[in-house]
């Protein structure tokens, strides 16, 4: 087999684990080494393709910073009645939708948390 400059093959498991190497270290540069909750720019990975997600899809989420003393409860789901599924420290710096429910920001599937603990990071690319 020959390698060419314009194309080199490589197995799925390494174009995965090579692009989530990349766009965790792209995240923490862009935030300055403080990237402490969530990577960036979610993979899915079809066979040696690594498919990056939308443009459309990633505008509906930025980076915000928590801003609550004590720290910020993430829940099941949009609200107060639902359960504690974990928590972020003060000044974590999270990626989350723009949109909010009910006042709750959704960062993952079943995890949300308070829109008035977060305040956006301004400066990182994001649509709102």
């Amino acid at each position: 087999m020959t390698v060419t400059a314009a194309r080199r093959t490589m197995s799925p498991r390494r174009s995965a684990a090579r692009t989530a190497a990349v766009a965790v270290l792209s995240a923490a540069a862009l935030l300055g080494g403080g990237l402490t909750a969530q990577a960036a720019a979610p993979a899915r990975t079809t066979g040696a393709t690594v498919e990056l997600a939308s443009a459309s899809a990633l505008a509906a989420q930025c980076y915000y910073r928590v801003n609550a003393s004590g720290g910020l409860l993430i829940r099941s789901g949009p609200g107060t009645g639902y359960s504690v599924v974990g928590s972020y420290a003060n000044g974590a710096t999270i990626l989350a939708e723009v949109s909010t429910t009910n006042g709750f920001r959704k960062v993952g599937t079943n995890r949300w948390v308070s829109s008035a603990y977060t305040v956006r990071i301004g400066g990182l690319p994001c649509e709102s």
